[in-house]
């Protein structure tokens, strides 16, 4: 059994603590003491004719100070409870508020309604927090104005097909004819302020109090803000910097820059699994096999491994890959199969902090430090230039769905699986939620990874496209979904393997029922999913506010501690898991536990496909030394020349033939992986062994034929030459012995006793073809059966060499093995 040295046992526990830490920090339910920012969240800038409500209440967020996120996170302020807060009407305004005072929630919001009187133009609000006068804030509003064409959705580069413009509306209700307005280019798409043309840039108003222009968008798909401005003083019309937004939509280049993006984003996440794989040599494939003893260990170990090659998937196909090569038992690899579940959230957490601003310079550095031709050198940068490309993958898919998220099909699209209660305290709507399960699953299945597609729903919530609430089903179809990979994996695999593919299925629908259960079991004043509500209670921010604050926080925590539980909850019944997975998938027979003892899932760990390799190689030696025991002492010997037998000798010598046909091409194989020296130095020893345990075998046929020469002559073999030839077979065959115990262990006094048997056995075949020669000459024995004499010692002799030969290799073989 494989022991942890104390330096891996430590880095282990050190990686655990780190990753806890990880996932607690920022956990708080407190509330600032302090108002150091009060912001708008909803009703600014909004526009009404004279004496009519606003479409939208004014709510406004006060918070404290900002506090440092870990590693460079975002952050975040807490909210300020419990706050006063005074809505003043600006002197030079008729506003109505009501009410005129509010205490800030939970959330650190309050809010009021506001009324427009007959003043027209800019009318401003204050906003004062009690005893902060310093955080107070104006707020404008525009009374007898409505816009045109706001927020309307249109193809980039187009020109809009109805003109976008202004109805002014004086104090007493009739429209305020001939009045001037101004058209201008605002801040628009990146880049396409100059590609933007406004028709006619100063307008009067009709009849109707309307004035408008012809718009056309440049190329990008992004929001195209129209600056309009109304100065009449002497009509009572003074209307500043008031924009109405366009929304360009360019799909081509929608699909390329997200496609992009999430290319990139799955590059980058395999560099850094492959960079750190580099590093850490082969120690973290080993360890699904070494530690995997305990059922906690086996789910530290799982966790571990998956934390750093950034994929569930391909753990569970490594565990494949063992089980169907003898190395694991199925408790065994469940354990493991739990303990990745919790490393694939590693990728969430760490994409959820804010570390775009070190895309760029994390590419730089990798890429520099990739040229070093040092391998641990090399593989650091690799990992660093894979981080780069990681977040900005994500960057660019941010960007392009954040754009997305203004426009309104691409919302009304994602409200279809919505999964927020249609009514505040009500529950989260049953269909909407398996539609997004199913649409989670679809995307993993398509992507091949489900870190992947959950950096794709972070990037969705952050752009605004997807809440909370829905985030979550989201979350739990890419669980669902990543199972395919191990299924396909097992298809080929034995029984055992198959059963293990289906634990992880099981284990992720078993979660899936379990978290859609907890989305029906309300708490809180609001009636919040259980779940969602342990979530948000100890991450930063609310994430059911009207702007979710920290959400990909919140969705990353989420994505964790579900994992977590499911584990937590399975774990105590892993031995009736297995036993429910045998049920479902019985063994029946034999060949349903087939090993395979060259099982290609190891190429990619080359120390375990050599240990398999030498595995092979002692078995063909095995049974090339058990076919040559069968020819010399039951056919050769006493001449019996059973067709079966010999037919089932014959197939067993092909048997081997293939099976160093199949060494040979694994060996061949695994020299294309990245191999350190000892193992690059162990390969050609291997191969040797194998080509000599097939020569082994082939002297089988040349006694047989020996044996059928003997039977078909007048005399049999004397008792001196049989005696003689029995001699022969106790050296060889205690070379043999000791030549199958070398491939065993590495002991000298061994491998001296069989070379001490091939010395023996060269003496006894000089020895012995002396006397048959004298035998001749006396004519004791005649000249057919002397010449099948001499070949049988011939024979037997050329078996001890290829004895000798693989003995010769084993301590090497066995030195390196040690140090693999």
């Amino acid at each position: 059994m494989y022991r942890m040295s104390p330096p891996v046992c430590f880095r282990l526990l050190l990686f655990t603590a780190a990753l806890t830490a990880l996932l607690v920090t920022g956990c708080s339910d407190e509330s600032a003491a302090t108002v150091d920012q009060t912001s708008v969240l909803q009703g600014a800038e909004q526009c009404t004719m004279p004496g009519k409500d606003f479409k939208k209440v004014l709510r406004v967020e006060l918070s404290g100070p900002k506090e440092s996120g870990l590693l460079g996170g975002k952050g975040g302020r807490l909210p300020a409870v419990g706050v006063k807060v005074r809505f003043e009407v600006d002197h030079d305004s008729d506003l109505v508020i009501n009410p005129a005072e509010a205490v800030t929630d939970g959330g650190g919001m309050a809010e009021t309604r506001i009324k427009a009187g007959k003043k027209t133009g800019d009318q401003y609000i204050k906003v004062i927090p009690e005893g902060y006068p310093d955080k107070a804030i104006s707020v404008r509003f525009v009374s007898g104005m409505e816009t045109l064409g706001d927020n309307r959705e249109l193809k980039a580069g187009s020109t809009a097909p109805q003109p976008v413009g202004v109805k002014l509306m004086r104090g007493d209700g009739k429209p305020a004819v001939g009045v001037p307005v101004y058209f201008s280019v605002r801040a628009t798409a990146e880049g396409a302020r100059t590609a933007t043309v406004v028709a006619t840039p100063t307008a009067i108003t009709n009849a109707d109090g309307i004035a408008s222009t012809e718009i056309k968008l440049g190329k990008k798909t992004g929001i195209y803000n129209i600056g309009v401005e109304v100065s009449d003083p002497d009509s009572g019309f003074v209307v500043r910097d008031k924009s109405i937004r366009l929304l360009g939509f360019n799909p081509t280049a929608v699909i390329i820059a997200v496609l992009g993006g999430l290319a990139l984003f799955i590059l980058g996440m395999k560099m850094m699994g492959e960079g750190i794989q580099k590093v850490a040599g082969e120690n973290m494939r080993r360890i699904l096999q070494f530690f995997a003893g305990n059922r906690f260990v086996a789910v530290l170990a799982g966790m571990l491994v998956t934390a750093v090659i950034q994929a569930s998937g391909a753990t569970t196909v490594m565990v494949i890959g063992f089980i169907n090569a003898g190395l694991l038992n199925l408790v065994q690899a469940i354990g493991i199969i739990f303990g990745a579940n919790i490393g694939t959230t590693v990728t969430a957490q760490i994409i959820s902090f804010n570390l775009s601003g070190l895309a760029l310079p994390a590419v730089t550095l990798g890429f520099l430090m990739t040229l070093s031709k040092r391998r641990t050198v090399s593989g650091w940068g690799e990992a660093v230039l894979g981080f780069g490309l990681l977040f900005f993958g994500m960057m660019l898919m941010c960007d392009e769905l954040k754009t997305l998220g203004d426009l309104p099909s691409f919302v009304r699209f994602f409200q279809v699986f919505d999964c927020k209660p249609l009514t505040p305290g009500g529950m989260m709507p049953f269909g909407a939620i398996w539609g997004a399960i199913a649409i989670g699953m679809l995307a993993t299945i398509m992507i091949q990874s489900s870190s992947a597609a959950m950096g794709v729903v972070l990037a969705l919530a952050a752009g605004g496209l997807v809440n909370f609430y829905t985030s979550v089903p989201l979350m739990i179809g890419t669980n669902i979904g990543t199972t395919l990979t191990a299924l396909v994996a097992a298809f080929a695999a034995n029984r055992v393997a198959k059963q293990a593919a289906l634990a992880h299925m099981l284990f992720n629908l078993f979660g899936a029922a379990l978290m859609i259960a907890l989305f029906y079991i309300p708490y809180g004043a609001e009636n919040t999913p259980v779940f969602l509500y342990f979530v948000n209670s100890i991450t930063p921010g609310n994430a059911f506010a009207p702007v979710p604050q920290n959400i990909e926080r919140h969705i990353a925590m989420a994505h964790t501690f579900f994992n977590v539980a499911v584990v937590l909850v399975l774990l105590p019944f892993i031995r009736q898991f297995a036993w429910v997975c045998n049920r479902l998938l019985p063994i029946t027979a034999k060949s349903d536990v087939k090993i395979t003892l060259l099982e290609p899932g190891l190429l990619k760990t080359p120390s375990v496909a050599l240990k398999q390799s030498l595995r092979a190689v002692r078995l063909m030696v095995s049974d090339s030394w058990k076919m040559i025991d069968e020819a010399v002492n039951t056919h050769f010997l006493k001449l019996d020349l059973d067709k079966d037998q010999l037919a089932a000798l014959e197939e067993a010598e092909q048997g081997i033939d293939r099976m160093q046909a199949d060494v040979t091409a694994y060996l061949v194989n695994l020299t294309r992986q990245q191999l350190t020296e000892n193992q690059s130095d162990l390969v050609p020893l291997l191969m040797h062994c194998t080509n000599d345990a097939e020569r082994i075998a082939d002297h089988c046929a040349n006694i047989i034929q020996l044996a059928e020469r003997l039977a078909k002559s007048d005399k049999k073999l004397s008792d001196s030459g049989k005696r003689d030839i029995k001699k022969m077979w106790k050296a060889v065959n205690d070379e043999a012995k000791y030549v199958i115990a070398a491939l065993d262990t590495d002991s000298k006094s061994v491998i001296k006793s069989a070379m001490k048997e091939e010395l023996k056995l060269n003496q006894l075949a000089n020895e012995f073809e002396e006397q048959h020669i004298a035998r001749l000459r006396k004519g004791n024995c005649t000249m057919t059966n002397g010449i099948i004499f001499i070949e049988m010692l011939g024979e037997l002799e050329k078996v001890g060499d290829h004895l000798c030969n693989i003995v010769e290799r084993t301590h090497k073989i066995q030195k390196h093995c040690a140090e693999l």
